[in-house]
């Protein structure tokens, strides 16, 4: 039996390295969370922004002589939004979440792009909106690539 430090009561003692507490659940997070959470924050600031405030909305993306269309739309990307970022805090997005995560991101870039870009049937900002759902769609093909090849290296060493 090892004998303790005098004078060190046993609260105030250093733990040994295998008595480390476990890391930080955001520093453990895995690339799909860290994903679901950055794409959904962004869809819910998007979507609730028309139905927090549809006259600034309209100021910064050109008029809307159909708001309940754009209130529409902002309702559905918040629960999208919810609905990843709920997934992102837990840690685990299944396979059908990365597929609505990178699927949304995709599908609003190609209207922003062809409407705004285009067509030139919608204000120019939708191009910055596009650029970002396709860097969102990109982070989603990334944490899947980076996720697979982690799944095919060998563990660690238990005892290095």
């Amino acid at each position: 039996m090892i004998a303790e430090p005098p004078g060190i009561p046993a609260d105030r003692r250093r733990p040994g390295p295998r008595e480390l507490p476990p890391r930080p659940a955001e520093i453990r997070r895995p690339p799909a969370a860290r994903a679901a959470l950055a794409h959904g924050a962004y869809l819910l600031f998007v979507g609730g922004w028309p139905l927090v405030s549809l006259r600034t909305f309209a100021k910064v993306t050109g008029p809307k002589p159909e708001g309940w269309l754009a209130k529409g739309v902002g309702a559905c990307l918040l629960n999208v939004g919810a609905t990843l970022v709920a997934a992102g805090a837990r840690g685990k997005v299944s396979r059908e979440l990365r597929i609505l995560g990178a699927g949304t991101g995709l599908s609003f870039a190609v209207m922003d792009f062809y409407y705004a870009g285009i067509r030139r049937r919608i204000s120019p900002v939708y191009l910055l909106n596009g650029l970002a759902q396709l860097a969102f769609a990109a982070l989603w093909c990334a944490a899947e690539i980076k996720e697979m090849n982690a799944v095919r290296q060998p563990p660690e060493p238990a005892f290095a």
